[in-house]
């Protein structure tokens, strides 16, 4: 089947949804008693279980240069994942999806910060709609000036997931191939899980529910993780990045419209103003204003 410009955006839309929905399996893991670490680890071993069924032949061709990418990007993704994960033990799957967009604003002030390149000034504007944003959906007021634990833990997640964003971009491309750099990335992250798991976490497996744990768990690392970035890798061939853009980012849409529905978030004024105002923020740092032709300036 031809993919044309239309199927890709369908096909990121799918990514979109399967992203959002996320957030309601993980948090359908937590409840069920498993931590973060384990989670990590459990994502990460059927995530490289299935990338090595399914690419054998391209992960067997691995080079050093695929190995160094694949860790370091595996390490972002498991500190990022990690904290996410450990957020949904202290808030909700509406709030959690909403605050992970933060990345999108925080990544530019990271290429400021980092790497000196210049912020525009839609940037600055972004940012201070995200910040108000953040900080309805948070409850926070000049009053109650208290950043409530989850949440926090949340924000400091999306500021991995920039990091995640800018290495991918400063390094993906030189990998041989896109799916050795996802196995290796899933076997960082397992083994970071493990590791954590084992060490710190030991005492809660006997507390795990593990009839209610697997299926969920199954499907984050197979149909979340391993699908979605499949279909995400084919089909930003074909669409231009800020259409890209723009439809994955309604994931924080699709995550909460799903914890609304199934009982884990309740719809207030504040979920649907705050997250509104985030996903302005996030539509302003996505297109370019200079294209759009009622803002151009004539003659």
């Amino acid at each position: 089947m031809k993919i044309t410009k239309g199927r890709a955006n369908l096909m990121l839309l799918a990514v979109a949804i399967l992203w959002g929905s996320s957030y309601v399996f993980a948090k359908e893991v937590v409840n069920s008693g498993m931590h973060s670490g384990l989670i990590n680890g459990m994502r990460g071993l059927l995530g490289a279980s299935a990338a090595a069924i399914v690419f054998n032949h391209s992960i067997r061709k691995m080079t050093k240069n695929d190995l160094k990418i694949g860790v370091t990007l595996g390490l972002i993704n498991f500190c990022g994942y990690y904290l996410q994960t450990m957020a949904l033990q202290y808030t909700t799957p509406a709030k959690n999806a909403f605050l992970t967009t933060m990345y999108v604003v925080i990544s530019p002030v990271i290429m400021w910060l980092v790497w000196h390149e210049r912020l525009q000034r839609k940037d600055g504007v972004a940012i201070v709609c995200a910040v108000v944003g953040m900080a309805i959906l948070s409850g926070i007021s000049p009053s109650h000036l208290t950043l409530q634990y989850g949440d926090f833990l949340t924000l400091i997640s999306a500021v991995f997931w920039a990091l995640q964003i800018i290495f991918f971009a400063r390094l993906g491309y030189k990998a041989s191939s896109p799916w050795v750099v996802i196995f290796t990335i899933s076997c960082t992250q397992g083994t970071c899980g493990w590791i954590t798991a084992l060490i710190s976490e030991r005492s809660t497996f006997a507390h795990v529910d593990w009839f209610a744990a697997l299926p969920p768990l199954f499907a984050i690392a197979i149909v979340v993780t391993f699908m979605a970035q499949g279909l995400q890798l084919t089909a930003q061939h074909y669409t231009s990045p800020t259409a890209a853009g723009l439809i994955l980012m309604l994931e924080s849409f699709f995550g909460s419209v799903l914890s609304v529905i199934l009982g884990f978030d309740p719809l207030t004024h504040r979920l649907i103003i705050g997250g509104a105002i985030m996903i302005l923020a996030n539509v302003i740092m996505q297109v370019d204003l200079r294209h759009i032709h009622f803002l151009q300036k004539h003659d």
